[in-house]
Parts: C-alpha cells; structure tokens; sequence
C-alpha cells in the first residue's frame, strides 16, 4: 500500500483550495484522506471523510454542529476530530497528517495533531504561522508553514505554496512508512542510557561541558531548551519512560510561569522525574532569569526592573529577593515528593553567565535567598541531598562534577 497523508481542512469555506491540494498531493504517489471538518454551511465539494462521519457514533449531528454558535462548534468538531483520527492512527491507516486553515481550522487541526506521538508528520499550513503559535503548538512537534497569502482561492501566490505543501506532506508520509518504526525503537530501546538536559543560552557553557562528559561516560543527551515548550517536552518524555536520569541545570521556567514571562512550562514542571522515580541531579541555573517581550513591548509591571537586552526579540529580567522565595518554595513543594535520590548542586559564584561580579545580573542576594528557602524546604529529607559549591556554573570543572555525579547515581540504580 502507499503512504498514506490523512488531510484535514473545512470544506465548507475552502474546499476548492483542499481539492487543489490533494491531487498536488497525489501527484507525489502517495495516498490522500481528506476529512471536512467545516462547521458552517454544507460543503459543495466532499471530502473522503465528511463532518457526518466524523459524529457518527457520537451524541453529535452534522446538522447539529452546523446550527451551533461558531466558538461552540469549533469546540465540538475538534473533540470529534480528534477521536476520528487516533482511531485512524490506532488501526495504522495513516502515515502523516496535514492540514490548511485560518484561526478556526488551526485550532481543530492542531488540536489532534497534538495528541499523535512525537515523530509522526505533522504540518499545518496556516494564516497564523507568524504570530503566537504556542497555543497550537504546545510541546507537539507540529511544523507550521506560512500560508502568505490567505486560504482563500488559487492565484500565482496560493498555487506554488500548496504545491510546495503538498511535497512536504507526501515527502513526510513516505519517511514515515519507511523510516518511523526503526526510530520509534531506538528511542524506546532500554539498553541506551539517556538522560535530559536543560539549557538556556546564558547556562550553555556548563550544561555543554556536562553534556560532553556524560556522552563521553556512554550515555545518550537529549538537551532541551528552557523555553516553556522545552521544558514541558521534557517532562513529557521523562513520562514515557525514554529517559532514565535528569541533568536539570536551567529552570528559568519556574520563575517565567510565577511571575507571568515568555517561557512557562507551566504548572507541572519538575513532576516527572518524581513520579518515574529516576536519578536527578538539579542546578538552579538561570534561576536569576524570567525572559519578557522586547524593550518596546514590555509591558508596564515590569518597566523599572533590572532588564537586559538579550536580543531585539526578547528582554531578560533579573528575578529579585521575593522571586527568588517563590522559586525556591516550588522547587521544595515539587522535590518534597521525591522517593528516590535527587542532589542539588548549587553554584555559589553564580546562575548565568550574567550572573557574577561586573555583570548586569549579579544580584547575590536574591541568590542566597533562593538556597536559603531550598535548605530550610528540604530540610532532612531522606532522598535529598544539598550540595553547596564555590564555584560559578560556569566554571572549568563544574559541569563535569555534575554530570559525573548524575553518572555515579545512575550506575546504583
């Protein structure tokens, strides 16, 4: 059988466009299942899988969807969708899945992209492409294409990017039915010891040092950046078993999701490892930075903080005293729960590379009162161990300890 690209747009508003983009689609020899997903009126042009198929079995009617509210429909067709295609997915019917669309089809299309596994195509054309995507994206491994122009007809703008979606999908779908079992199990294979690792661009130095001791010692680095998507992709592979140890040494998410910064991973950061019980070795690295909008967007809460031009599209903030508690209190009520072993290795000389004498962001402090608040928190805790240690994090030799200290709990375990 031939690969097969399953195909999700609303025919109801841009059917001809979704035709258009099928027999590109199919020019490449591979298969295409097209699914309406159109809350509004009936459609002129049928998909393979109508909005009928995709209720069928389910409290819900087409008619039914059609006369909701359009916010209520949306909710209710991504639900469908959703179902319909893990059903797809589940039966090994499909080896890729796309989708074209505005704000409305984007939300019901990403919505079930992000519930298939990491790995499987997943490439989303969409007017939205260039604006804040992270609602759709999540910690999911979704492309997004630009659409340029709006989904809306077929002109010397729209036809040569379809056409060019189209490759990306059936090149993708072909990669999938050829290549997707073998790297499923690599990455499911138990006899590679692989460990997580975190980084900011202001914690690289360190974490790269471990990095390269930890590979040097046999084992394999996933490092993921602390941008709120990488920390919540992180937590989820530690859940899925395909990490055995944790290197955390940037947790600048923590203070971003307290105080309200660009990259949150949310409320569940720093759960996983505890539940799965595995190794962690934690450094509050980038603790001393929330990342915020650029100079000119930021917005009024935070004018008159110490801010640092990190780049023209972001603005660091250097976390206080009180900010500093508050992070040392969630890291102490998530490590509470640990019931296996977890040492924090702090770096007394500094977080950051901006993090020391001379540097905008030498504020020690708020330091101190980031351990203070770990020490008291974690006070007598059978599983955890505080490790005090002069240096700053990026100092020669600091990495290295604490990747040989991670190495060391793992060959207990």
């Amino acid at each position: 059988m031939k690969p097969v690209v399953v195909f999700v747009a609303t025919y109801d508003t841009k059917g001809d466009e979704s035709e258009y983009v099928k027999h590109k689609i199919l020019e490449h020899d591979v298969s295409c299942l097209t699914i309406d997903a159109g809350v509004g009126k009936n459609p002129s042009i049928a998909a393979n899988v109508t909005l009928a198929d995709i209720c069928a079995g389910s409290r819900h009617t087409a008619a039914g969807i059609r006369a909701m509210k359009r916010g209520e429909a949306v909710e209710a067709v991504s639900g469908l969708l959703e179902k319909y295609v893990r059903g797809l997915y589940q039966a090994g019917k499909m080896d890729a899945i796309i989708g074209i669309g505005g704000a409305g089809g984007t939300q019901i299309v990403t919505q079930t992209m992000r519930t298939l596994p990491f790995g499987l195509p997943k490439l989303m054309l969409s007017t939205l492409a260039s604006g804040n995507t992270r609602w759709y994206l999540q910690d999911s491994d979704i492309a997004l294409l630009p659409s340029i122009a709006d989904v809306a007809g077929l002109n010397s703008i729209t036809k040569p990017v379809f056409s060019r979606f189209a490759a990306y999908a059936a090149e993708g779908a072909v990669w999938h039915r050829r290549e997707f079992g073998v790297f499923r199990a690599l990455m499911e294979d138990k006899s590679i010891r692989r460990i997580s690792q975190t980084m900011y661009g202001t914690t690289t130095a360190g974490v790269t040092r471990a990095r390269i001791r930890l590979e040097e010692k046999g084992f394999e680095s996933l490092v993921f950046h602390a941008s709120g998507a990488g920390g919540r992709s992180m937590e989820g592979f530690i859940r899925e078993g395909i990490v055995q140890g944790v290197l955390d040494m940037t947790l600048a998410e923590i203070g971003a999701h307290l105080v309200g910064g660009l990259h949150d991973a949310g409320p569940g950061r720093m759960e996983a490892a505890v539940v799965m019980r595995i190794p962690q070795v934690i450094v509050p690295g980038a603790a001393d930075t929330v990342v915020l909008p650029p100079m000119s967007a930021l917005p009024d809460k935070f004018k008159g903080r110490r801010l640092n031009f990190h780049n023209p599209t972001m603005t660091t903030m250097r976390t206080n005293v009180e900010e500093c508690i508050a992070i040392g209190k969630f890291l102490a009520d998530k490590l509470r729960q640990a019931t296996s072993p977890v040492k924090i290795l702090i770096p007394k000389g500094g977080l950051s590379s901006i993090d020391r004498p001379g540097e905008i962001f030498y504020l020690p402090e708020a330091n101190e009162a980031l351990f203070g608040t770990l020490a008291s928190g974690l006070k007598g805790h059978p599983w955890i161990e505080i490790i005090e240690d002069g240096r700053h994090l990026y100092d020669e030799g600091f990495g290295e300890d604490a990747a040989d200290m991670l190495a060391a709990m793992m060959d207990k375990c």
